[in-house]
């Protein structure tokens, strides 16, 4: 059979790719996120047409939180869960949770205010993730998040959906920093799996983002995840 018709089948979503060459990974990339759009434009017209008074929640997003928010995501709920687990299904359930934070990007929680094309989105997303750490090609699932990030906010600024600013506010700086322990934190558990790591290194980096996290919520800063 075809890899690319094999990969694309529902019934192998959570498998490692058939192949792992970085053209394959591109394809199946675009595959997913493309459905992700499809589904979060038909998610966001139902949501306008059924729900009265509703408006698609506009969240403010500079280039440096696209960027690293990939990296953050993909290493919370990806890279940390596969390295200490290997196993899909607790990868399918980290994606599920990062997934429904999606619903919560506008920080008010009531059905006129959910950003219901925002989780119809990342659906797809968590499979494509899911077989690319399986696929130990995790580097390339984090490139391609900030890729995507970056490439789909620029195109929406430059034809006036959104406005582009380098980075916004304390929380822009905060989410870089976490972003950076996190991936120290997927490093470090990449390298246990290869020799034995001294536990205490893991200390520094999760210091570091319970700090950022107590710092934005003593601002009221509420969390976006782009």
């Amino acid at each position: 059979m075809i890899p690319e018709i094999h990969d694309i089948n529902p019934k192998s979503w959570l498998r490692p790719f058939q192949k792992n060459s970085i053209s394959y990974l591109l394809k199946m990339g675009l595959f997913y996120h493309g459905l992700g759009l499809i589904l979060m434009y038909a998610g966001s017209y139902f949501a306008t047409t059924l729900i009265s008074d509703y408006t698609i929640p506009q969240i403010p997003v500079s280039i440096s939180l696209a960027l690293s928010s990939g990296l953050l995501e993909e290493s919370v709920f990806f890279g940390i869960p596969f390295y200490l687990s290997g196993h899909p299904m607790v990868l399918l359930g980290s994606g599920i949770v990062w997934s429904v934070a999606h619903l919560f990007n506008s920080g008010i929680p009531s059905m006129g205010n959910l950003a219901y094309g925002m989780f119809l989105l990342t659906i797809p997303s968590i499979f494509f993730s899911i077989r690319v750490w399986s696929s130990k090609k995790g580097w390339f699932a984090i490139i391609f998040h900030s890729t995507w990030n970056f490439t789909v906010l620029i195109s929406y600024c430059s034809i006036g959906l959104r406005q582009c600013s380098i980075i916004n506010d304390t929380y822009d700086m905060l989410n870089g920093i976490m972003a950076v322990s996190a991936i120290i934190i997927v490093y470090i558990a990449y390298q246990s799996t290869k020799k034995k790591i001294n536990r205490y290194l893991y200390l520094i980096p999760v210091m570091v983002i319970l700090i950022s996290m107590i710092i934005l919520f003593s601002n009221g800063i509420t969390l976006d995840f782009s």
